[in-house]
């Protein structure tokens, strides 16, 4: 039987706060150990190559997912998937070597050692490697065993990076290392699930396949991304080396690690995405169009609360945070993590409404809708990064009001498809960030702040998740649920508190 969508999600939330709490040490360690050039160099890398094998992949593993969500029993399509992978794999690393040999690679990769690059490909590679394996597990509601394994293997790699920060000469080199050990590791013992699950068999060594009808299925579903893909990866593409480019490596750093902590905000919202996007499909198949309506209304403007709840108050506690994890030298990311703090909120809407246009073969209407958004955000990027030259804090504001603005697109025309009212989501958005702000602000300057960074900061957010809950006591429509549900919820935690 499979697992529960509400046991699905709570461990997948268990993994992520997992995730998030050992990203949280990351930040306060690799930064400072790596210093803000080496730092940004990563970041660097890492957004380059995330940007170019998004592009090589094409929309594909979205299509891999949604399939293989709807006919789990479908063991042709993994052995395509690893075909694709692999020659996936095989373009990149000759795409590197025709641009060495061409001379091209300072230009595309400025203020980056030649040595790490090709580190910074397969450290990309193998991440979105990870990413599928987390879609195979997924689609066949193995999501409890797998995060399982994922928190477990989490814990053990933050043991061995204390290890490598504090007994070994750490630098790039080093933390590239740990990255594969890391990486390399979780895909081996995941692979051991999946045979031992019966999803890895023998079948899936055949390589007789129907090729044409299959790449015909994916080409269906994948090929009006194309171009949306080639635009937007060419704008990512663009935006960061754009940004190397203009204000160096250090600003590129700021990003970096203001992404890094915004990100966090992402913790509770993320761990729905697949869930979500596998009971679409799944209700589209079974043409349940109520119970999609249901999970629309329910989960996005819920999960979007969780979101800004988390996003304000990092805006609110940048300068602590910063001082938390960082020391002086990165001092400069204080606007960069004020605006990216944010960014978190509509990623959230984008995932969740996104996936409403793959589970229901849209892909049409979503590559207009993205185009239209990446060419609304180049000119962003024109003006704050070129023009105005505003470094990391122009590419953050871009990021942000290019999303708030395609994010929106995506909610008229989802609400148009389930005929349900778009007023309220949008009225939604609005005053619950007016909302928070205001919590935020209250439970800043209430009280005398004293020297001690850290106490100040888990006093003040203390007090703002008191002030929430009044608030969320007062009006539970904020997070999506009536009065009715909210104190059945606390008589069910006080009962189990008491042990009744």
């Amino acid at each position: 039987m499979e697992d529960s969508l509400k046991k699905r999600y709570i461990i997948k939330l268990l993994a992520n706060i997992v995730n998030g709490l050992i990203n949280i040490v990351l930040v306060a360690i690799v930064p400072k150990a790596l210093g803000p050039v080496a730092f940004g160099q990563f970041s660097y890398l890492q957004q380059f190559f995330s940007q170019l094998i998004a592009f090589l992949d094409a929309g594909t593993s979205t299509a891999f997912f949604t399939k293989l969500s709807s006919k789990s029993h479908r063991k042709e399509l993994i052995t395509f998937y690893f075909l694709f992978s692999t020659a996936l794999l095989v373009v990149l690393l000759v795409f590197l070597y025709v641009t060495n040999i061409l001379n091209y690679l300072d230009d595309l990769l400025p203020d980056i050692p030649k040595e790490y690059v090709v580190y910074g490909a397969l450290f990309s590679f193998f991440t979105w490697i990870t990413q599928v394996y987390i879609k195979i597990s997924d689609s066949h509601a193995l999501t409890v065993s797998a995060e399982s394994i994922k928190i477990l293997h989490k814990v053990m790699s933050l043991f061995l990076l204390l290890y490598m920060v504090n007994f070994l000469p750490f630098d790039l080199n080093i933390y590239f290392y740990f990255q594969f050990i890391s990486l390399l590791s979780f895909l081996m013992i995941l692979t051991i699930l999946f045979v031992k699950k019966n999803i890895f068999t023998k079948e899936i060594l055949r390589l007789r396949l129907a090729y044409t009808s299959i790449i015909k299925e994916f080409l269906s579903f994948s090929s009006p991304l194309f171009i949306f893909n080639t635009v937007a990866i060419a704008i990512g593409l663009f935006d960061i080396w754009l940004l190397q480019k203009m204000s160096g490596s250090v600003q590129t750093g700021f990003y970096g690690l203001a992404y890094s902590i915004a990100a966090m905000c992402f913790l509770f919202t993320s761990a729905m995405t697949p869930i979500i996007t596998r009971e679409f499909s799944q209700s589209f198949a079974d043409d349940d169009i109520q119970r999609i309506k249901d999970l629309f209304k329910r989960y996005i403007p819920m999960l979007y609360a969780v979101s800004a709840y988390f996003s304000v108050f990092i805006a609110f506690e940048s300068q602590n945070l910063l001082m938390l994890f960082t020391d002086e030298k990165f001092k400069g990311a204080y606007l960069v993590l004020i605006v990216m703090a944010f960014y978190p909120m509509h990623q959230t809407y984008g995932q969740l409404s996104g996936s409403l246009f793959f589970a229901a073969g849209t892909t049409k209407q979503y590559r207009n809708i993205g185009l239209t958004s990446a060419l609304i955000g180049l000119v962003f990027s024109y003006l704050f990064i070129y023009h105005f030259e505003l470094g990391a804090v122009g590419f953050a504001w871009k990021m942000i009001l290019a999303q708030i603005i395609g994010v929106n697109i995506q909610l008229y025309f989802n609400t148009r498809l389930l005929k349900i009212k778009l007023l309220p989501f949008i009225f939604h958005q609005v005053y619950t960030v007016g909302i928070f702000v205001v919590m935020a602000y209250i439970s800043t300057h209430l009280i005398y702040h004293i020297e001690s960074v850290l106490f100040d900061f888990l006093l003040d957010g203390f007090i703002y998740t008191l002030l929430i809950i009044l608030v969320t006591i007062l009006y539970p429509s904020i997070f999506s649920v009536n009065k009715i549900e909210l104190f059945s919820f606390l008589n069910s935690l006080r009962g189990r508190i008491s042990g009744k």
